[in-house]
């Protein structure tokens, strides 16, 4: 069965002695459900992961979701989410095209879903090929997170609910993409979250990230500004992992307890496929 090694870092654990084969094992998902909420971020080193595999392996937590964007859905595995810089044609895609532009939004603090009425699990991300420089992935421990801020602040946070948006953060993206039809506005309306979650070992975390829009009953630009300064703190002091991605790397996180970014690469010069599998969170 596999085992966690704990990193030296704020967060994150090593996963020891995985092989496919566990993924139908009794106890399998438990055991790894386990790790997640104790280290947040779990990564599986080397790990020769097919499609399919990845499929299963996200299916032994629970239901997977099917992502906004069809055209970066794997062909035959529509649970796999394609982030990648090069197009259908095996070309790499310029600066400023939809898809690039998409992927460079991912370089703001996130957490994934938040913008659903049930939010993410957590997300599974697997590297095909990884660009010579840059393009590494940070994690915040929003557990730590929360407990930096003032006495006062962790009071009055704990009482307020964030609007988080789909449509927010996709305008927000750094360059042009295609406006929301009314069918993708409908399908995915604004929600809300608190803004501090309680998780299944008692344990606390701020809920924010790229997808939120405002405060309820807050202004944007007061709300925005608070999220800043917030997410400002979080490079300054010690809560962040980075992870130097390597082939065939596979990295487990817990979106309900950490936010996420990537650090930038040559997008335009230099090849980054990335396959993602999204486990969908538990209503009740």
């Amino acid at each position: 069965m596999i085992a966690f090694e704990a990193m030296k870092a704020p967060l994150g654990a090593f996963v020891q002695g995985f092989d496919p084969a566990l993924i139908e094992a009794a106890d399998f998902a438990d055991v790894l459900a386990d790790g997640l909420l104790a280290h947040s971020v779990l990564v599986f080193r080397g790990a020769e992961i097919s499609a399919a595999d990845l499929v299963r392996l996200g299916r032994a937590f629970g239901e997977l979701e099917i992502l906004p964007e069809p055209d970066k859905r794997h062909l035959d595995h529509p649970e796999i989410f394609n982030l990648s810089n090069v197009g259908p044609d095996g070309q790499l895609v310029g600066f400023d095209d939809p898809q690039a532009v998409f992927l460079r939004g991912t370089q703001r603090w996130h957490t994934d879903s938040s913008f659903r009425q049930v939010p993410a699990l957590c997300t599974m991300l697997y590297a095909v090929q990884v660009p010579t420089r840059g393009g590494q992935t940070q994690f915040a421990d929003m557990r730590k997170a929360l407990t930096l801020l003032p006495p006062e602040d962790q009071e009055e946070v704990a009482t307020l609910r964030l609007v988080h948006s789909y449509e927010y953060s996709r305008a927000n993206n750094p360059g042009r993409m295609d406006p929301m039809t009314d069918d993708e506005r409908a399908k995915y309306p604004p929600v809300e979250h608190p803004w501090v979650r309680t998780h299944s070992d008692g344990t606390k975390s701020l809920y924010m990230g790229g997808h939120a829009s405002h405060i309820v009953d807050r202004d944007e630009s007061e709300s925005q500004q608070w999220f800043a300064e917030i997410e400002a703190q979080l490079s300054a002091h010690d809560v962040v992992y980075e992870h130097q991605w390597q082939a065939n790397d596979l990295v487990v996180w817990d979106n309900r307890t950490t936010l996420h970014r990537l650090l930038a690469y040559d997008i335009a010069n230099d090849r980054r496929i990335m396959r993602r599998i999204t486990v969908a969170g538990r209503g009740g």
